[in-house]
C-alpha cells in the first residue's frame, strides 16, 4: 500500500498492466494524469494528436496489430464526445480500447450547473459505443477499475472500455495497492460441446469454415490451418478478418461477401455457390452478422458449428448445432486435440478425400478467374502493389473505391492481424489507424491505402507522424470525389451526379508543408516506383494516385 492521489494510481496501474503506448490530447482536465505521466516518460511513450477522433483510432490500429489494449485518453466534454467516432469504430471492431477522460469536479457532476465542458450524460454517451463504462467518485477506486477493465478485455468480447473521472478526484489522496499484470486463461468450451463438434467433422464429407476477427483476437491463426490442414477443410474470411490463413494457402478461398447488393459484377459469385454446397460450416470467431453473411446470400448450413467466446450472435440468423463458447484459439485447440489420430469416412490419417480437395483446387481457380473477369484492373493494381512488400507488411484500409473494390477482394494477406479496415463503416481510419499500428508493431512496413475524400477527414495527423517518427506509407487514390458514391451514382442512378465531387488540396505540398514526404503517381508503373521510394523513407509518405478516370481505370 503507498498514499498517492488518483492521477498517479491509474498512470502506475497502467504501467503495471504493461502499457507502453498512450494516445491522447492534453487537456486542463487531464493535468494531474499527465503530470504523472511526466516521471515515467521512460516506459510510456504519449503521443499527442491533433483530433481525439484520431486518438481513439490510433489505439485500435495499435490494438488489432498488436494484440494489446489500445490506450486513449481525452479530456471531458468535447474531447470525450470527439473520441466517439473511433471508439464506435472499436466496438464494431471487438477491439480492445480503454478511454480514459474526466469530468467536471464530483460536486458539480451532471448538475447542470454550466461548468466548463459540461455534457450532460457523459457516461451515458460514453456507453453506446463501449461494453462497460464507469465513474470514479472516489480515489481508492481507480486501481480496481482499472484491474477490472483490463480482466473484461480476456474474458469476453475485447470491446471499448470507458473509465472517467472527475478533475478534482483526480488530485485526491488514499491509501492504494497496485495490482500486478492481469493473466488469466482465456476461457475454453464445454468439452461435450467440443465432442459433438468433432463427431459431426469426422462424420462430414463436405467442410468449410468461415473465419473471423476472433481468429486474431486471439491469435489463433495457426491453430486454425492445423484444423483445416486436418479436415481438408477450405476457408473463407470475413474482410476484416483477412490472413487469419495466409491467403496464398491451398486452402485458402479469401474474402466471402462484400456489402449489401456488391457483387464484382455480372457473373455468377463461385464463393457463394460453392459455400452453399457445404454439408458442415464451421463458423470461427466471427458473429455471422447480416452485413457479412445473410446479406451475402449465405444460406442455412444443414450443419452449422459456430465458435465465438460470446454466445449472444449465435442462432440469430442461423440455426446452430452445436455451440462452442470460448476464446478461438483455445476452442481450436482443444478441436484439434479431439481429432487427433481419428479418421472420418473422407479421411485417412489427416488425408481428405480426394474428389473434394481437387473440387477445392478447381473453386479457388474459379475465384482467382472470377475476379480477373469482374475486376480485372484492380485485380493488377493490388497484385502490383502486393508484390512490392514484404510478406508481413500491415495494411490499413478506408471506406473507398479503392478498399471496397480493391483491397478487401484482390489484396492477398499472409500473416494475421495484418489487415485492418473500418467495421462500422466510418471514413477517416486509414491514416490515424496506420499510425497506430506503426507504433505497435514499427519494424514492419505498414501501408495505408485510402481515397481523397477519406483521407482528408484526419489528414492532420500527418503532423502526429512527424513529430513521433512514424512512418507509414499513405497511398491516396485521389480522383476528386466521393468515387464510391460516384460509381454508384454512375451504376445506379444513371449518372445522375450530385455532391460526389470534390475539389482537393495538392497533396504532395500539403505532406511537405507538414515536413512529411509528398510523391505522385499517374500511372502504375509510377505507382510502384514511388512505393519502393517510400517504404525505404526516413518519415511518413503520401502517394497522390491520380485517377481522373476512377480507380478501376487506373492503368
Amino acid at each position: 500500500m503507498a498514499r498517492m492521489t488518483a492521477a498517479r494510481a491509474l498512470v502506475e496501474s497502467l504501467r503495471a498492466q504493461g502499457v507502453d503506448t498512450i494516445f491522447g490530447i492534453i487537456s486542463s482536465h487531464t493535468m494531474e494524469i499527465f503530470d504523472a505521466l511526466y516521471d515515467h516518460q521512460d516506459t510510456i511513450r504519449f503521443i499527442s494528436t491533433r483530433h481525439e477522433q484520431a486518438a481513439a483510432m490510433m489505439a485500435d490500429g495499435y490494438a488489432r496489430v498488436t494484440g494489446k489494449p489500445g490506450i486513449c485518453l481525452t479530456s471531458t466534454g468535447p474531447g470525450a464526445a470527439n473520441s466517439m467516432g473511433g471508439l464506435g469504430e472499436a466496438y464494431a471492431a471487438s477491439s480492445p480500447v480503454l478511454t480514459i477522460t474526466s469530468s467536471a469536479e464530483e460536486q458539480l457532476y451532471e448538475r447542470g450547473l454550466g461548468t466548463m465542458h459540461e455534457t450532460k450524460n457523459q457516461l451515458d454517451m460514453l456507453e453506446t459505443v463501449t461494453r462497460h463504462s464507469v465513474h470514479i467518485s472516489r480515489p481508492e477506486e481507480a486501481p480496481e477499475q482499472l484491474r477490472e477493465a483490463f480482466a473484461l478485455f480476456q474474458d469476453r468480447r475485447p470491446r471499448p472500455i470507458a473509465i472517467e473521472i472527475p478533475s478534482d478526484v483526480q488530485t485526491q489522496k488514499a491509501e492504494m495497492a497496485i495490482s500486478g499484470p492481469i493473466r488469466q486463461a482465456a476461457p475454453a468450451a464445454d468439452p461435450a460441446a467440443v465432442e459433438a463438434a468433432a463427431e459431426i467433422l469426422l462424420a462430414a464429407r463436405r467442410v468449410g469454415v468461415m473465419a473471423g476477427t476472433g481468429i486474431h483476437r486471439a491469435g489463433a491463426g495457426r491453430e486454425l490451418t492445423r484444423l483445416v490442414e486436418r479436415l481438408g477443410a477450405p476457408v473463407f474470411t470475413t474482410a476484416n478478418s483477412k490472413g487469419a490463413i495466409a491467403e496464398d494457402h491451398p486452402l485458402s478461398l479469401g474474402m466471402y461477401g462484400g456489402e449489401y447488393n456488391f457483387p464484382p459484377g455480372g457473373l455468377e459469385d463461385p464463393r457463394q455457390t460453392f459455400a452453399n454446397s457445404l454439408d458442415v460450416l464451421l463458423v470461427a470467431g466471427s458473429s455471422l452478422s447480416y452485413f457479412r453473411a445473410k446479406s451475402q446470400g449465405l444460406r442455412q448450413p444443414p450443419q452449422l458449428i459456430h465458435l465465438d467466446i460470446d454466445v449472444a450472435p449465435m442462432d440469430k440468423w442461423y440455426e446452430t448445432t452445436v455451440r462452442l463458447v470460448g476464446d478461438a484459439g483455445t476452442v481450436l485447440e482443444q478441436l484439434n486435440g479431439a481429432l487427433a489420430g481419428r479418421a472420418g469416412p473422407n479421411k485417412t490419417a489427416n488425408r481428405v478425400e480426394e474428389g473434394f480437395a481437387a473440387e477445392v483446387r478447381a473453386v479457388r481457380e474459379s475465384i482467382r478467374e472470377y475476379k480477373r473477369r469482374t475486376l480485372p484492373n484492380e485485380t493488377k493494381i493490388m497484385e502490383a502493389i502486393r508484390r512490392a512488400t514484404a510478406r508481413d507488411a500491415v495494411f490499413v484500409g478506408d471506406v473507398g473505391v479503392c478498399n471496397h473494390r480493391g483491397a478487401n477482394y484482390c489484396l492477398e494477406i499472409y500473416e494475421e492481424r495484418s489487415y485492418l479496415i473500418p467495421a462500422w463503416g466510418g471514413l477517416g481510419f486509414g491514416l490515424p489507424a496506420a499510425a497506430g499500428a506503426k507504433a505497435g508493431v514499427p519494424e514492419r512496413q505498414v501501408v495505408c491505402i485510402t481515397g481523397d475524400g477519406g483521407f482528408q477527414f484526419n489528414i492532420q495527423e500527418l503532423g502526429t507522424c512527424v513529430q513521433y517518427g512514424l512512418r507509414p506509407v499513405v497511398i491516396v487514390f485521389n480522383d476528386d470525389a466521393w468515387g464510391l458514391l460516384r460509381h454508384y451514382q454512375k451504376s445506379r442512378k444513371g449518372r445522375r451526379y450530385i455532391a460526389s465531387d470534390l475539389r482537393n488540396p495538392d497533396f504532395t505540398r500539403l505532406a511537405e508543408a507538414y515536413g512529411a514526404r509528398g510523391l505522385q503517381a499517374r500511372s502504375l508503373p509510377e505507382l510502384v516506383d514511388a512505393l519502393d521510394q517510400a517504404l525505404g523513407a526516413e518519415t511518413v509518405t503520401v502517394i497522390d494516385v491520380k485517377t481522373p478516370e476512377g480507380f478501376a481505370n487506373f492503368k
